[in-house]
């Protein structure tokens, strides 16, 4: 059974268009028609083989440049309203078909729509979902997993929408908090090169007419004009070469962890970083251990999921330690992303049995301290942007007035 895009007039002779599963082109048609349709185009989804199957590596190659933050808020939705529609005893394959017919997103329809086709051809859940990693990633796949085995399918659905929703609220505050220096830092260097390269040199042409030497500041704003003036081909270059290299060196796995560790050591960021990076885990940990996931393995998904190759490390020697029959506190105990404090609450719950709550607890510790870790951040490093900004074009104002003093002086 494949999946096909359809365009034309329905019974009522309203243009529409939309998908639809058949076993063969000629099936799809055929349905339409007896509905009504008249049929414009019919053709397989894009990225559909021969056997109007979608493709999962296209579909995969699209989702890689969708946002992250919205592929979650759809699949967030997707556990929550499953969940509503399990307890409501609805069957699994007519609950996947309302959530099909529920969502006007095309690409989203099309993962659904294999979802559903893999579930009703007798695969579980889990192992439908397996097939779009894309949007599904490990630690959903385990709750689920534990949760169809458990009986408690529902249940977990219902954790993992809360689970990602806090996440992508998280997310979303760091970007947040990021975004506006970044935002200050670019104007502020294009302000910057529009004065120096238009502004400033017509305006040096006019005090120059005079013919008398110009002073030290105004002279040293003169050479900067003319460097970017005359050498924005070479200083373009630079940079571009820069930004190939720092990305090639980015792509090695030890590139990204020498940066990584780098940035845990830089004072605010760093805090912000590591706090961020506590947040995640206690979030993950609380999840997947309280839908019956082993602790183990509940590690080894954390690790395999995290982008930070810094707590990757730590987590690996985490698990090495707890499958050596060993207490977490001992292979953290010079960790560079979880403090003293974590380290020895985890300990405490794992040794009494309740480390899915003492996590949770962390988890909504360490949210609170990402808000505020925001909020120094950003009360610190704006002041510092603006002090910068206004030092620069205040250099400017005055390297500009300083011969124009002259000339008025000369005028008396």
């Amino acid at each position: 059974m494949g999946v096909y895009i359809y365009k034309g007039l329905d019974a009522a002779g309203a243009r529409r268009c939309g998908t639809l599963t058949a076993d063969t082109p000629t099936e799809g048609r055929e349905h339409l028609r007896a509905q009504g349709w008249r049929i414009e185009r019919f053709d397989p989804a894009r990225g559909a083989g021969r056997n109007g199957r979608t493709s999962l590596a296209d579909l995969t190659s699209w989702t890689r440049f969708a946002s992250r933050s919205r592929r979650e808020t759809r699949v967030a939705d997707f556990a929550r309203e499953l969940a509503m529609l399990l307890r409501a005893a609805v069957p699994l394959a007519e609950a996947l078909d309302v959530l099909i017919q529920q969502t006007t997103h095309r690409r989203w329809q099309i993962v659904l729509r294999d979802v559903r086709e893999r579930v009703v051809g007798g695969a579980s859940l889990a192992d439908a979902l397996r097939e779009h990693a894309t949007w599904f990633e490990g630690v959903f796949l385990s709750a689920v997993t534990v949760g169809q085995k458990a009986g408690t399918l529902d249940q977990a659905l219902t954790q993992l929408g809360g689970f990602l929703r806090e996440r992508t609220k998280l997310a979303a505050r760091v970007t947040a908090a990021l975004a506006y220096p970044m935002i200050l830092v670019t104007l502020g260097c294009g302000v910057t090169i529009f004065l120096m390269t238009f502004v400033i040199p017509q305006l040096l042409r006019v005090l120059e007419t005079n013919g008398r030497p110009l002073p030290a500041p105004t002279a040293l704003l003169k050479q900067i004009s003319d460097a970017l003036v005359v050498g924005w081909p070479w200083i373009l270059t630079g940079l571009g070469l820069l930004a190939v290299g720092t990305s090639t060196l980015l792509r090695t796995r030890r590139g990204r962890r020498v940066a990584q560790a780098l940035l845990l050591r830089t004072p605010l960021l760093g805090t912000l970083l590591k706090k961020t990076l506590v947040a995640r885990f206690a979030q993950q940990a609380s999840l997947l251990l309280g839908t019956g996931v082993p602790f183990t393995e509940a590690i080894a998904l954390i690790r395999g999921g995290t982008r930070n190759l810094v707590l990757a490390e730590e987590l690996a020697a985490v698990e090495e330690a707890v499958r050596a029959g060993s207490d977490v506190a001992p292979a953290l105990a010079n960790s560079r992303v979880f403090p003293p404090l974590v380290v020895h609450l985890v300990a405490v719950g794992q040794s009494a049995g309740e480390l899915p709550e003492m996590l949770e607890a962390l988890r909504q510790d360490y949210e609170t301290e990402v808000s505020l870790a925001l909020s120094r951040f950003t009360a610190a490093i704006e002041p510092l942007l603006i002090v910068v900004i206004a030092a620069g074009v205040g250099f400017v104002i005055l390297a500009t007035i300083l011969p124009i003093l002259d000339v008025t002086r000369m005028l008396r």
